[in-house]
């Protein structure tokens, strides 16, 4: 029984670490790196503190250790929008917030 094409699953080499920085921003992390495909790394659900409201947003997380590497080709193509996260920066840049305790600090 055929269960479709087999790929290398490697997480990046920053993975574990954007994973822990969305924790760290109260955020529902499901880590997906291992189903490899379309599906990116992570799927990601955060909530805005600064609204009353309790609607969640979701992302489709995919990590990149470095800013020159390019997405695959299905990752592209994909009808579904993949947001891409090169370092932990970007977590806070895209979840509108700042280093929650310093933590990340260079």
């Amino acid at each position: 029984m055929s269960r479709g094409p087999r790929y290398a699953r490697r997480c990046d080499s920053n993975h574990s670490e954007i994973r822990q920085a969305f924790r760290d921003c109260y955020c529902n992390v499901v880590d997906t790196s291992n189903l490899g495909g379309k599906v990116g790394d992570l799927i990601v659900q955060h909530r805005d503190p600064s609204t009353k409201s309790y609607r969640m947003t979701t992302y489709l997380i995919e990590t990149k250790a470095d800013s020159k590497k390019k997405l695959t080709k299905s990752q592209e193509d994909n009808v579904l929008e993949l947001t891409r996260i090169d370092c932990v920066q970007d977590v806070f840049d895209l979840l509108g917030m700042t280093d929650p305790d310093g933590r990340y600090a260079a």
